[in-house]
């Protein structure tokens, strides 16, 4: 497969994971903050809510003389507005668990790659998103496809 068809299936995946919210398959840009927020506003609730999807890197490897797999790093990036006294900590990180789980069930990415990971989340934390308070997570996938 390609490079295209992996980042489509991760986006497919990751949209249908109920209460995500805004799902982009590519890193998100404004030079205004009061746009680049409303990308991730999620309508039903008027709060920050939301995932982009990003190629971290990739690396080739040799399998024999005619094949090469390649393992790319894709990083999904989560975001969600901190309301202390609805607890969203605890929401959030059972949302984390919720997209972790979603790519636990579909090694193949639904036939777009060899083998895709564990998805691993690497940082859960809280910063500054555009003058908000949001809980934040970087999800780590690993993702193998065969070159040949």
């Amino acid at each position: 497969m390609s490079e295209t068809t992996i980042r489509q299936q991760i986006f497919t995946i990751l949209s249908a994971v109920a209460g995500v919210g805004m799902v982009y398959d590519y890193e998100r840009w404004s030079n205004d903050w009061g746009q680049f927020i409303a990308l991730f506003k999620d309508p039903a609730t008027d709060s920050i809510l939301g995932w982009e999807i990003s190629r971290a890197g990739v690396q080739g490897n040799n399998i024999s003389n005619i094949e090469e797999d390649a393992t790319h790093t894709y990083l999904l990036r989560g975001y969600m507005s901190v309301q202390d006294a609805a607890a969203t900590e605890k929401t959030f990180n059972t949302l984390v668990e919720t997209v972790r789980a979603a790519f636990r069930g579909n090694h193949t990415l639904n036939g777009a790659c060899y083998d895709a990971g564990p998805a691993s989340a690497t940082v859960i934390d809280t910063r500054m998103f555009g003058g908000v308070l949001c809980h934040y997570a970087e999800i780590r996938l690993p993702v193998n496809e065969i070159l040949t």
